[in-house]
């Protein structure tokens, strides 16, 4: 399909089910000429300055090389936008601007035409095309420096056509990869709590609304879904046999078990973050606290206890503190617990309903639900208590913060547009735009890890 350099990507097998496209890939290096491996070298984007100017970038329709499936063409190209303009590093530039047909245009290095696409305000160019037979799927792209007009990574795929949208996925991980020299989250997923008809069931999606399925359908109610460390297993809670218990799912089989049914309330499951442990409420000796638990459902150790209410815990990356939610001050507020020391402090002082607490990926943020002025909004603050700021201002009730892998994007419920929908924004407050659009309403969104690959 094509020559020049490109890494190829070829589709080795895998389990496809609630996860999405659960396939396993291998990249081989076939001739790295030197633009590419100086390109490779450079990080165009330094994703630890905020000020940076969003990079203008183009994605013009894939090409169709012959055989089937010509709407792939736009569909595919449209997902890599949609990825791009997501992830709050890019100005994704209108087709309609562009000069040149995807369909007439070249994709090796030798025939793209560069000052058209300087022309256009593009610095940098995806040229992508892909033939489609008899159900499988071939597809190429190549990212181009507009300015230097050199290529900056390749890489070629063979999927099948109905995984079209999680190659352009990849490709789109590919250059957030090649631009910023950290992985791209689009092979994530996202669960949340949809209530309809009476229930409230727990579904998943790709980080663009597309690919639901449903984790539950129990017409019962569901809960906290909570993702294991390596994305296989989702933890929740669910009212399925009367009391609240605690279950573990897995995603790819939609097995499952119950972990903690123990008298009162088992609720807010919290994975650790090697696995195999979970922070969780229980009510089992009176008021609500916070226990280290199996996954067995054997209690390992109080973490938080006393006459308050104490739930909802956030591990931080490295295990070694919790936030979480007490009322022991009067109303809600975030706190957090050096799990070896048993010390605990106050973090959050502003709001009179401080909730939910999202420890970022980073260990540089906490994220939580306050409100303010009658309204529930995001806010972040420091794991030290510094630099609170506000991510949303006011529009409808915004609750229940959840991290994007790479801390940039924070997804969470918000009733801004009426029904409450599953929304995402980058943690600025920049970039927010609504991810579910579905009938009844969605809340308590949960991001996955990256898939392991």
């Amino acid at each position: 399909m094509g020559q020049g350099t490109v890494d190829v990507v070829r589709r080795a097998g895998g389990v496809r089910g609630l996860w999405g496209l659960c396939v396993f890939f291998w990249g081989v290096a076939l001739g790295m000429a030197g633009s590419t491996a100086g390109a490779a070298e450079r990080v165009y984007i330094d994703i630890t300055q905020p000020g940076f100017l969003k990079l203008p970038i183009a994605v013009p329709d894939f090409k169709m090389q012959g055989g089937e499936e010509p709407s792939l063409a736009r569909q595919m190209a449209a997902v890599v936008r949609d990825d791009l303009d997501l992830s709050g590093y890019f100005k994704v530039l209108d087709p309609a601007g562009f000069l040149e047909s995807p369909q007439q245009m070249g994709v090796l290095p030798s025939e793209i035409r560069f000052d058209s696409w300087k022309a256009v305000g593009a610095e940098f160019l995806v040229r992508a095309q892909y033939e489609a037979r008899g159900g499988g799927l071939n597809a190429e792209f190549r990212l181009f420096d507009v300015v230097s007009q050199k290529m900056v990574v390749g890489k070629a795929y063979e999927a099948r056509v109905v995984d079209a949208r999680a190659v352009a996925h990849r490709i789109a991980n590919e250059i957030i990869a090649a631009l910023t020299g950290e992985p791209g989250i689009f092979d994530t997923r996202i669960a949340f709590v949809q209530a309809e008809g009476g229930s409230k069931e727990i579904y998943v999606m790709d980080v663009d609304g597309q690919n639901l399925a449903a984790l539950t359908r129990d017409g019962s109610t569901a809960l906290s879904p909570a993702w294991s460390p390596d994305g296989t297993q989702l933890a929740y809670v669910s009212y399925v046999e009367g009391q609240p218990k605690i279950y573990i799912a897995n995603v790819l089989s939609g097995s499952r078990r119950s972990v903690a049914g123990y008298p009162g309330i088992n609720i807010t499951p919290a994975w650790h973050p090697s696995g195999g442990r979970l922070a969780v409420t229980l009510s089992k000796d009176g008021t609500p606290d916070i226990y280290l638990m199996d996954t067995q459902g054997s209690v390992l150790k109080t973490l938080v206890s006393g006459w308050a209410i104490e739930v909802s815990p956030s591990w931080s990356p490295d295990g070694s503190k919790i936030a979480y939610v007490s009322n022991e001050s009067g109303n809600p507020h975030i706190y957090v617990l050096d799990v070896a020391g048993g010390n605990k402090r106050r973090l959050t002082f502003e709001g009179k309903y401080n909730t939910s607490p999202a420890w970022s990926p980073k260990g540089d943020w906490i994220a939580f639900s306050s409100m303010t002025g009658g309204r529930h909004n995001i806010y972040v603050i420091r794991p030290d208590g510094s630099g609170l700021r506000a991510v949303t201002h006011g529009e409808g009730d915004n609750e229940s913060p959840t991290w994007s892998p790479d801390g940039r994007l924070l997804a969470f419920s918000s009733t801004r547009e009426g029904a409450s929908a599953i929304w995402a924004a980058v943690v600025n407050g920049e970039g927010i735009r609504r991810l579910t659009r579905l009938g009844g309403a969605q809340s308590q969104p949960s991001w996955s890890p990256r898939a392991n690959r």
